[in-house]
């Protein structure tokens, strides 16, 4: 039967699942090799995007006050129930799809930063390899990446 309650339920359990993959993800591998190039993944969207000093230098005071932040976001959520279940299933349904015709070398770069520990080098060379940069711009396509880097206040 289709009530408030269970939909209250559901929505409570998406909410608990994301918040505890979303802490997994940025304690994850692939946030670390991320993290050597510059990038981090928002926690709120899980998207990647460039890391700035303050990223790289927050207390763990901070970060867990964030991430309490981010994660009660979804609290508010749970008091639309049936509303947030329909949301969840939509972004998981897309998110799968958005992901199946994805060339075999973005399949193969994304599974390398998720699971294998990279070198700076190594990560530069994947995102190249992924954005089909030509291979003899490899030195100005570093360089690229460790100017932002440097403009950011990392390196």
């Amino acid at each position: 039967m289709v009530t408030y309650e269970n939909g209250v339920l559901i929505a409570f359990l998406f909410w608990l699942y994301q918040t505890v993959m979303t802490l997994v993800l940025i304690n994850s591998r692939f946030e670390r090799n991320l993290n050597k190039i510059g990038l981090r993944l928002s926690w709120y969207s899980v998207v990647i995007k460039p890391m700035t000093a303050a990223d790289k230098n927050a207390s763990a005071l901070r970060k867990i006050l964030k991430f309490l932040f981010i994660a009660s976001l979804g609290l508010a959520g749970i008091l639309l129930s049936w509303l947030t279940v329909a949301w969840q299933v939509g972004a998981i349904l897309y998110f799968r799809h958005k992901n199946a015709g994805e060339p075999r070398a973005v399949q193969e770069f994304k599974w390398k930063l998720k699971n294998v520990d990279l070198t700076f080098e190594q990560v530069v060379r994947e995102f190249m390899k992924a954005g089909e940069e030509d291979a003899t711009t490899y030195e100005a396509f570093r360089d690229d990446i460790l100017n932002g880097m440097q403009e950011r206040g990392l390196a």
